[in-house]
């Protein structure tokens, strides 16, 4: 009897360590990586972009917290566009907060079509010369619940690149011609419980954000942008059905280089964004993920989005759509991928995008 504690206490100890152990074999931690690439890709508002791309993944220091990120690109376009930006992503107190932010700048010139869901062939070119920083730090409340708040700072200067006395649409009646320095807050919250932030098999993904510039903060006018998503990812075999619906709403004083628009690689693919813009959006995406081996995949997709003055004006049958196919090639283990997708753009033009990262 007198030895019975001392056995029960010796396998207690043995269970634990044997626990330990599993969970560590179960749960390795991921090492420290770069994926670096080169920034090569295609767009119909850019043409082809050329560049480098470099990701730096440092190793995980508990199997329940996500890896830190260091991102950074440089690119430029056969269309004379330039831009260069850094974005970092840490994790501190075991995970329970995230501090993320961007920092860099770009000389991009596009072109201008008006406000409006339909739009003439030829816009008013200009060249945005930018500037943009921003600091986040979002909090986990619980497994899937975040909420966070943002520091924003950008200043524009915007330079008409025709004869002003030919400008048929971008003339001083258009908020935000002529730049300016914009500052501001931002609010957002998700629910996330997704099961991959790079290629996502399974969860959900709900998330909100608010941004407000503001005059008392040194924002040359105020003005704010509201955005909502929800994303559905339903786990078929080795494959993924995803589906997503989004809007965008904006105050009337938002300058037009902040407007709600499509974007030609992720919410309407294929597209040039720059042809409608407005004070509202609403789209809607379904994607068919079919896995062909460790690194490569395919995509079946279709987009949908409207822009409009608000909500009460949207249209059925307004709806720009893109139906495509897509390759993809994962550069970590994650499936961090690089992304080919080709879009019928409302069933007229046919073009691709070249970029990283899942649309959605």
């Amino acid at each position: 009897m007198e030895q019975t504690a001392p056995m029960n206490i010796n396998r207690l100890t043995l269970g634990l360590v044997l626990l330990v152990a599993v969970e560590s074999v179960a749960a390795p931690l991921k090492p420290a990586t770069w994926v670096p690439l080169p920034a090569v890709g295609s767009s119909p508002e850019t043409g082809f972009q050329y560049g480098a791309y470099v990701m730096r993944i440092f190793a995980q220091q508990t199997p329940t917290v996500p890896q830190n990120r260091l991102e950074a690109l440089l690119q430029g376009t056969t269309e004379g566009q330039y831009q260069a930006y850094i974005w970092p992503s840490v994790y501190v107190s075991d995970g329970a907060w995230n501090i993320s932010g961007k920092l860099g700048g770009k000389y991009w010139p596009s072109d201008y079509y008006g406000q409006a869901n339909q739009t003439p062939d030829a816009g008013d070119s200009y060249a945005d010369s930018a500037l943009e920083s921003s600091v986040s730090a979002t909090r986990k409340v619980t497994d899937t619940f975040y909420l966070g708040a943002s520091l924003l700072a950008e200043f524009h200067r915007i330079d008409a690149l025709i004869d002003p006395s030919q400008a048929d649409l971008l003339d001083a009646s258009v908020a935000g011609q002529s730049g300016g320095l914009y500052t501001g807050l931002g609010i957002s919250g998700r629910i996330d419980s997704r099961d991959n932030t790079d290629w996502s098999t399974s969860g959900q993904l709900w998330s909100s954000r608010l941004d407000l510039y503001s005059e008392a903060l040194g924002s040359d006018v105020g003005f704010y942008l509201a955005q909502v998503s929800a994303a559905h990812f339903i786990t078929l075999g080795a494959d993924v059905l995803a589906v997503r619906a989004h809007g965008q709403l904006a105050s009337a004083k938002t300058p037009f280089t902040h407007l709600p628009k499509p974007t030609g690689d992720r919410t309407l693919r294929g597209a040039n964004g720059n042809r409608w813009i407005d004070f509202t959006a609403l789209g809607g995406q379904l994607e068919w993920r079919k896995t062909l081996g460790p690194k490569w995949a395919g995509v079946a997709f279709f987009d949908s989005i409207q822009v409009a003055p608000s909500l009460a004006e949207l249209q059925v049958s307004e709806f720009h759509s893109s139906v495509g196919l897509g390759l993809r090639f994962a550069t970590t283990p994650d499936r961090f991928n690089v992304r080919l997708d080709i879009g019928l753009v409302d069933a007229q033009e046919l073009n691709f995008a070249i970029t990283v990262g899942e649309a959605f």
